[in-house]
């Protein structure tokens, strides 16, 4: 700006003391009653601005070196009058102002597709001034605010407690309403309630301390409403300790609804008021917890970290101080620091700055995902690219374009060698193509193998096999017997042997010959009864149903033990042969042919790999997975998705391959779920991840 004459303040903008710096400075907050803005000032600034007549930088930078013990230059002066420029807070007239607006018009002017996404990812909509309401609720109003309501608060969230923990599994009964239709709709109506108090916490916490609240409102967060109040004019407030009860007041509010409807839920019988009453006990607590309190969004927790550690603009300062470490430690440029602070201050504001990214980074790719399933699949792939791009990749894109920006001020050291060869490593990591092997999830299990089971209650009488014995189709392999079952063959032996004596004989009475006729029938029914005892008592002789090995028997198995029905005794598998099949994804079908080299790892560490042969891959996709273990439902690595019938549907196409062991290499007996190591043509993890990006682009879209 050299001798050119600074622009006037506006003469609408108020002044207004501010509470002292971490250090003990003082500061002072300038409020911009147009656009109800605040903006905080130090010392420096404000011996700026009382001398702001003087009407040039050097007139101002001198007067104040002059006349205090600071000691700033005229380009801190222009650097303050840029902020004040770009802030609308000094007055322009004529062409100098026709300029600004342009500039700063086409600075906001978004393009349509723009737009629209800065309206799809978030839209605030003002919808009730409730400043005169408020002023007038107050005074009924300000019970809330007694130390007795607070004792009353906290007896009733103890007592609520109490209570509940005594009916615990009666409380967790309600549950399973939340799941109906009318659960819903009383989540619904509960939690616009409990949200409505909330704001209205808010809003009567800022009119007692002498706020203006300009708007409440509905913001929309990626199409998800989140309700607003406008406590901006808290930035008046000298007192921190009046700021943070300005933000603690929504959680304050709720969690009031929440200890009384703890507490009356005991009391109440059962029905739609019980179960409102639980709803707004459980979501009420959990949502304040979880969601409010949480310091990486901006709610209320931010809020209320930003006034503890008296840092404004938290995200935003914390943000610069971890860009520029990271930029240090990568480039070592030597830059000083965004601002001065103590290294411990500063080390907490970079923490602050890493955990918030880690936590936006899951939190984005969760609603990426949510957003690709809530629409149809074109249109929920390109909102799941948005979501990404914007919220991910982009901050990463901005900060590489700003080290690209500064490449003329890199200098070789220590740190930008280990950064440049780190860098070299990951991007051959990234698109050279080192691998070689394909893997699968895949299960070794017999050519065939069959569970013995006990058929009935009964004592083992005899063990005619060990562990790991062969044995012959139909050879017996143990004997059970049941008193109970022998008890009832000898009872219906003896009513046979009676009943066939009684028919045996001959009479010409009529009355003789009609009980002989009952006798005849009786016999019959008992016979049979006999053969099917007979038929159990034989099935207590296990025999094996096919040649093969006992791989498996029961612990405590051994003669005189007892065994319930259905108890399983033994497995006996076929030795002679062993089934390895998998399945691979379908964008590694092209990387393996038949013929190629394989390794099975098995899940149970105490069995040694294999090394197999690929005999068989399949050239169409699986329509259903029929090997249960590999399903995730049972802990598997396919993901599949359960039909009413019973059937496992892949969730992702999957190709079957079955593999053989090579002439020298053992398999397991039983059945064992591991991972296939599978040879196949190199390949990038680049181009990998380029194919996979083209199939779901190409699925999804229907193409």
């Amino acid at each position: 700006m050299g001798q050119a004459r600074l622009p006037p303040l506006r003469d609408d903008l108020e002044l207004i003391p501010g509470p002292a710096n971490a250090d003990g400075g003082p500061t002072w907050t300038l409020h911009d009653p147009a656009a109800n803005r605040f903006f905080r000032i130090g010392w420096l600034e404000m011996e700026m601005l009382q001398r702001w007549a003087l009407g040039t930088p050097q007139t101002i930078a001198a007067a104040v070196a002059a006349q205090t013990p600071l000691k700033p230059q005229a380009k801190d002066v222009e650097r303050f009058a840029q902020f004040l420029l770009h802030g609308n807070l000094v007055r322009l007239t004529g062409e100098a102002r026709t300029r600004t607006l342009l500039e700063q018009a086409r600075a906001r002017r978004l393009s349509p597709a723009m737009w629209l996404l800065k309206n799809y990812l978030f839209i605030r909509l003002p919808l009730v001034r409730p400043d005169r309401a408020l002023a007038r609720l107050l005074p009924h109003a300000e019970w809330l605010f007694s130390r007795w309501f607070l004792l009353a608060v906290l007896a009733a969230a103890a007592l609520g407690l109490h209570l509940v923990a005594r009916q615990w599994d009666q409380f967790l009964h309600s549950l399973p309403y939340l799941f109906t239709p009318e659960g819903a709709l009383t989540i619904g109506a509960v939690l616009l309630l409990s949200k409505l108090a909330h704001e209205l916490g808010h809003g009567l916490t800022a009119k007692r301390f002498g706020c203006k609240v300009p708007t409440m409102g509905v913001a929309f967060m990626v199409l998800w409403p989140v309700l607003y109040t406008d406590t901006t004019d808290a930035w008046k407030l000298r007192s921190r300790r009046q700021r943070l009860a300005i933000g603690v007041a929504g959680m304050a509010a709720e969690l009031s609804l929440a200890a009384a409807a703890t507490l009356v839920w005991s009391f109440l019988p059962d029905g739609p008021l019980r179960s409102a009453a639980f709803v707004m006990a459980t979501s009420t607590w959990l949502l304040t917890l979880a969601v409010n309190l949480n310091p990486f969004m901006r709610f209320d927790g931010y809020m209320l970290l930003s006034d503890l550690w008296d840092v404004p603009n938290l995200q935003e300062r914390s943000f610069a101080l971890a860009r520029w470490r990271i930029r240090e430690a990568l480039f070592g440029f030597g830059d000083p620091p965004p601002e001065l602070m103590p290294d411990g201050r500063r080390r907490r504001l970079i923490l602050y700055a890493v955990g918030t990214w880690v936590y936006r980074l899951f939190l984005f790719l969760g609603i990426a995902l949510l957003v690709y399933h809530m629409f149809f699949k074109l249109l929920g792939l390109f909102l799941f690219a948005v979501e990404i791009w914007w919220f991910i990749l982009r901050p990463v894109v901005t900060e590489l374009k700003s080290w690209a920006g500064r490449r003329g001020d890199l200098r070789l050291n220590r740190r930008t060698a280990v950064t440049f060869a780190a860098g070299a490593l990951a991007l051959a990591g990234l698109f050279v193509p080192w691998r070689t092997q394909v893997a699968a999830p895949a299960l070794v299990q017999p050519a065939a193998q069959a569970t013995l089971y006990a058929p009935a209650p009964a004592r083992v009488t005899e063990l005619a096999v060990r562990e790991g014995d062969r044995v012959d189709a139909d050879a017996v392999v143990a004997r059970l017997a049941s008193p109970d079952l022998e008890w009832r063959i000898v009872d219906t032996q003896g009513k046979v042997a009676s009943l066939r004596a009684q028919v045996s004989g001959q009479t010409t009475r009529l009355t003789l010959a009609q009980r002989n006729i009952v006798a005849r029938q009786q016999l019959q029914q008992e016979s049979a009864n006999l053969d099917s005892l007979l038929a159990e008592q034989e099935e207590l002789t296990i025999r094996s149903p096919f040649a093969g090995r006992i791989a498996e028997m029961e612990e405590g198995l051994k003669p005189g033990a007892w065994v319930p029905a259905g108890e399983p005794l033994m497995l006996l598998v076929d030795d002679t042969a062993r089934r390895v099949e998998g399945f691979i994804a379908e964008e590694d079908h092209a990387r393996i042919s038949p013929g190629a080299e394989a390794r099975f790892i098995p899940e149970d560490p105490d069995i040694p790999p294999a090394r197999l042969r690929l005999d068989l891959l399949a050239d169409t996709a699986a329509a259903s997975l029929d090997l249960a273990p590999l399903a995730s439902i049972h802990g598997g690595g396919v993901g599949v998705r359960s039909l009413s019938d019973g059937t496992l549907v892949p969730d992702h196409a999957v190709y079957r391959v079955r593999l053989s062991p090579l002439p020298d290499q053992e398999l397991p007996m039983r059945a064992v779920r591991g991972r296939l190591l599978i040879s196949g043509e190199r390949e990038s993890i680049a181009a990998r991840l380029w194919r996979i990006a083209v199939g779901v682009l190409i699925r999804e879209s229907g193409l």
